[in-house]
């Protein structure tokens, strides 16, 4: 129930006696009389505004309540004459169910735009744009990267997939209220949270295809090569001409075995494969090829990529190994063991297992070396000869600080054959008969010692230099590492039998 007016503007009582358009007098004890319980009285009975009806003849009335609204955030409404009150009423609750009823008009238009939208498994890039002209406003898709998060603004909301927030929608705060803006965000999200299930749930249906036929290449039982790259094109991999897949066969098959790195994961884990292959499935498309690519190991990736006639093949495999690398943000180094390209597909994934024993070596040596970024290695292998090899081959000239990426039998040499050796009993036994003591744990001076002293090709002055001794100094050391060993470091076959059981111990993880 509405209070009494004149109580709300001081107790005076606006409601005057006819024969009384009064003088100032009444008009200012309405403004100073009971003005500490306006607020609380108002306030006290949730008003949202106020209107107050003075007919003619009342202007000090009217003054004070000018003055009394000007210090007030309360909306007061002057009526200059008489309107029945069963009016305002009605005609506020029309206006209620005028707002009501658009509000519901509105909420059908959203759900049905984007349920249509799921329902045709619309793009992203799809859903962004009706949910922008929804609002007027530039609606943003920003994916998650790593270590990434939202500037928000007021109008964000993250998008999950799975438990696992893959991005954020955003749109100006301008043109619609916060409310619609929320409620068409949170529709968009949704969509594109489906959207990108749908994508998944079908990337992950054609990587099992492609590994499935990986496998079976591998062991060739019931498969042959027609068969092989009918099914290969079928999958969408083949040779691209001015963006269309070819009906002809590729020139050729290139095997290409991928190894990752990622400081603080697990490089078995199983999410960190399909990172990697998410990654290369990107770069392929972006340099416009196609590579039939699965898993191999529990920390490798199988790749063939089939090539033109007369394709670079070392400049568009760096180029999409490269992209692969920006595509996981940097905190990974993927490194590729690859061999020749031959005809058919079935002699090419046969040289997957020797295109992995190179990564593998390639990996070890650059833990090794730490030479990552292709500046020199101690011996040459792996960083300065080839990287002047993979510019002969591509015909084109490389920075001496551009990383190197993938590695042929050549690039690993001799570290690249105990890398396929590893495990075998044999070789072993030989490391433990060459090294014996030194590669007890406290013997770890005495094997630095050794390592250096093969680095320098046996000499002794200039390993002085290299580790600041004195000749005297290093010569008493050599003499009891001799002893040690049981052997002369001044026999070259000698050394070359110690040099080749400290690649073995290295590589086995001794």
């Amino acid at each position: 129930m509405a209070p009494d007016l004149g109580r709300v503007c001081g107790g005076a009582g606006l409601e005057e006696p006819d024969d009384a358009p009064n003088d100032d007098q009444d008009g200012e004890r309405c403004h100073d009389h009971g003005q500490s319980d306006q607020h609380d009285l108002v306030h006290g009975a949730r008003i949202g505004a106020l209107a107050v009806e003075v007919l003619s003849g009342r202007e000090p009335v009217v003054r004070v309540l000018r003055a009394a609204a000007a210090h007030r955030e309360l909306p007061v409404y002057l009526l200059s004459r008489q309107v029945r009150f069963v009016a305002v009423t009605q005609e506020a609750h029309r206006r209620i169910a005028a707002r009501q009823l658009e509000q519901l008009e509105t909420d059908r238009r959203i759900h049905e735009v984007f349920t249509q939208l799921t329902l045709e498994a619309a793009p992203v890039q799809r859903i962004v744009a009706e949910a922008a002209r929804l609002l007027g406003a530039e609606v943003v898709w920003r994916r998650r990267v790593a270590s990434s998060s939202p500037e928000d603004s007021g109008g964000t909301v993250p998008v999950a997939v799975a438990g696992e927030t893959v991005g954020w929608l955003s749109a100006e705060p301008r043109g619609t209220g916060p409310a619609l803006r929320a409620i068409v965000l949170e529709r968009a999200g949704q969509a594109v949270a489906l959207t990108l299930l749908s994508e998944r749930s079908r990337r992950n249906e054609k990587r099992q295809a492609e590994t499935a036929l990986l496998h079976e290449l591998r062991r060739p039982w019931n498969v042959d090569d027609d068969s092989a790259r009918r099914r290969a094109h079928e999958l969408g991999i083949g040779v691209l001409r001015d963006g269309v897949l070819s009906e002809a066969a590729p020139a050729a098959w290139l095997p290409v075995v991928v190894r990752w790195e990622r400081p603080g994961a697990d490089p078995l884990g199983e999410h960190q494969g399909g990172a990697v292959l998410d990654a290369l499935a990107w770069a392929l498309g972006r340099e416009r090829t196609t590579a039939l690519a699965g898993r191999l190991g529990a920390a490798s990736v199988a790749v063939l990529v089939p090539l033109a006639a007369r394709t670079p093949q070392d400049a568009v495999v760096e180029r999409v190994f490269g992209a692969a690398e920006q595509r996981l943000e940097g905190a990974w180094r993927v490194l590729a063991g690859v061999t020749d390209p031959e005809a058919g597909m079935i002699g090419p994934a046969a040289r997957l297992d020797e295109a992995g024993m190179i990564a593998e070596a390639a990996v070890s040596l650059l833990a090794r070396d730490g030479c990552a970024e292709g500046g020199p290695s101690q011996d040459g292998t792996v960083a300065d000869r080839a990287a002047r090899q993979d510019a002969a081959r591509s015909g084109s000239a490389r920075s001496g600080s551009a990383r190197r990426r993938c590695f042929r039998a050549q690039d690993v040499r001799l570290r690249g054959l105990l890398a396929m050796l590893r495990g075998d009993e044999r070789v072993q036994m030989f490391a433990r008969a060459e090294l014996g003591s030194v590669l007890d744990v406290e013997r770890h001076e005495d094997r630095e010692l050794l390592t250096q002293f093969l680095a320098c090709g046996g000499n002794k002055s200039l390993l002085a230099q290299r580790i600041h001794l004195s000749r005297p100094a290093l010569y008493g050391r050599l003499a009891r590492l001799e002893r040690r060993l049981g052997v002369s470091l001044d026999d070259p076959e000698s050394r070359t039998s110690l040099h080749v059981a400290l690649l073995i111990a290295e590589v086995e993880g001794c």
